[in-house]
């Protein structure tokens, strides 16, 4: 099923709302002219089917309609939005650019030619006799370079409409330069809902938007939500409309998951699974309270070697342009999330990079991170692990406070309620008090990595519905 069957269905819902964006609201009729708009525009342009086209700026209905527009018209798209981490200068040159289409604030756009256009055998799948649109997004770069990953758009079209679900009023709290985000927006327009864009993703902007627009699917990451349960405004909004929280990217910790179900008692929280490279996989959580979840289902294969996840799926990216595969010759992508199983369901401990080894003892860095969220005053925690002559590497705890306090007295407090529930080689060697953000843009812990092959794994990403 093809966007055009989407956009043909839409010109006559003058009173559906799709989308709402700082504010202003859209209709599905409108979305429908804008593209129109945007398709005559490129046809202007002179562009062609197999062309590369990035776009990049201040997100509104025009932006959303070109990537529709670019899709019709069999193109492959390039999306660069404040929420990536890359050097735009290299990443236009490795995707392969022919044009850049960039949205000032004001909503006006620049088209420009970048000169970055040739062929490579993953582009050249997608240009075939019958050339069908694709989508290159880039990894976050936490382990090392960012990569292009080229995906068809039929796929990740055909992922969202392969069962008939509900729609919903949903915040696009991940941008569509990311698996998640897109998958989110596909999704919501495709099913019939509402797509809210937000101006920014602070606390406060969020739960507003939530409030206002009466929001009722809020997919995002746990570090966010614990920045919502450190601030408290979800006391101070409305936020009775939510129905769903979707959470992903990185493990949630038992003690916020606890804390979550607590503020929000009527909302239904939901742990998800995808990544850059495999797409969205459907899950199963084992409850409500747990972390505990099956992976996988229909065009979806799982299985687990040595405690580390890999996944075969129908979805997954052609490849990457600047990057060998990370597929085996049997389409298999080792994850490297080490998981735990039981009674068929997993829970993920973390990355198996991530994994901090004192004295060929292995340390979970979220398993440190709970105990140290249960001492007060603690807003959040990053564990990480720091190279040592005599025990290969030493526990590192960098804790967020709430409120101001003398550091000495922070560190006495937290080592000692770790010495109570740890075992001592799981007992931080430091504790480090900060003020700075210790997440990345898109709502990520940022960790130090410990250097073991697996670091050159794909990063896990969002499931958003």
């Amino acid at each position: 099923m093809s966007f055009s069957h989407f956009v043909q269905q839409w010109r006559g819902r003058q009173d559906d709302l799709a989308v709402v964006c700082d504010d202003k609201t859209f209709s599905y009729a409108e979305l429908a002219e804008t593209v129109d708009s945007w398709s005559a525009y490129l046809q202007q342009k002179g562009l062609q089917p197999g062309d590369c086209v990035a776009m990049a700026g201040t997100i509104s209905i025009d932006m959303i309609a070109l990537v529709i527009a670019l899709v019709q018209h069999a193109c492959i798209v390039v999306p660069f939005l404040s929420a990536n981490d890359v050097d735009r200068g290299e990443a236009l040159e490795a995707a392969c650019v022919d044009y850049l289409i960039e949205f000032d604030a004001a909503g006006e756009a620049q088209f420009s030619a970048c000169g970055h256009g040739r062929a490579h055998p993953l582009l050249d799948q997608l240009r075939g006799d019958v050339p069908e649109a694709g989508l290159i997004l880039f990894t976050s770069g936490s382990t090392g370079k960012n990569k292009a990953s080229v995906h068809r758009f039929s796929r990740l079209i055909s992922n969202v409409t392969r069962k008939d679900r509900r729609s919903f009023r949903a915040l696009i709290f991940l941008m569509f330069d990311h698996i998640g985000g897109m998958n989110t927006l596909l999704h919501t327009l495709c099913h019939g809902g509402t797509a809210v864009f937000v101006p920014d993703r602070s606390v406060d902007t969020v739960c507003r938007a939530i409030e206002q627009h009466k929001v009722e699917l809020l997919p995002t990451t746990p570090t966010f939500l614990n920045m919502v349960l450190i601030s408290e405004l979800y006391r101070q909004y409305d936020l009775s409309s939510l129905r769903m929280v979707t959470y992903g990217t990185e493990p949630m910790l038992p003690a916020t998951l606890s804390a979550l179900n607590i503020a929000l008692p009527n909302v239904r929280c939901k742990q998800t699974y995808g990544l850059t490279e495999a797409g969205i996989l459907p899950t199963q959580s084992e409850g409500q309270g747990s972390l505990f979840m099956k992976v996988g289902g229909e065009n979806y294969e799982t299985k687990v070697v040595d405690g580390i996840l890999h996944i075969r799926s129908d979805s997954a990216m052609l490849g990457y342009l600047n990057a060998p595969s990370p597929f085996c010759e049997e389409g298999w992508l080792n994850t490297g999330d080490r998981v735990e199983m039981r009674d068929g369901f997993m829970r993920i401990l973390g990355r198996d990079s991530e994994i901090i080894n004192v004295g060929g003892e292995k340390v979970y860095p979220t398993e440190i991170e709970n105990i140290i969220l249960g001492v007060s005053n603690i807003g959040d925690v990053v564990v990480s692990g720091k190279k040592s002559a005599v025990t290969g590497q030493l526990v590192i705890a960098t804790v967020l406070l709430k409120s101001p306090e003398e550091a000495a007295a922070v560190e006495r407090r937290v080592r000692r309620h770790c010495q109570q529930h740890l075992p001592a080689f799981k007992v931080p060697a430091a504790i480090k008090v900060t003020y700075e953000t210790m997440h990345s843009s898109r709502f990520k812990k940022m960790r130090k990595r410990s250097g073991t092959a697996a670091a050159a794994a794909p990063a896990a990403e969002a499931n958003v519905a």
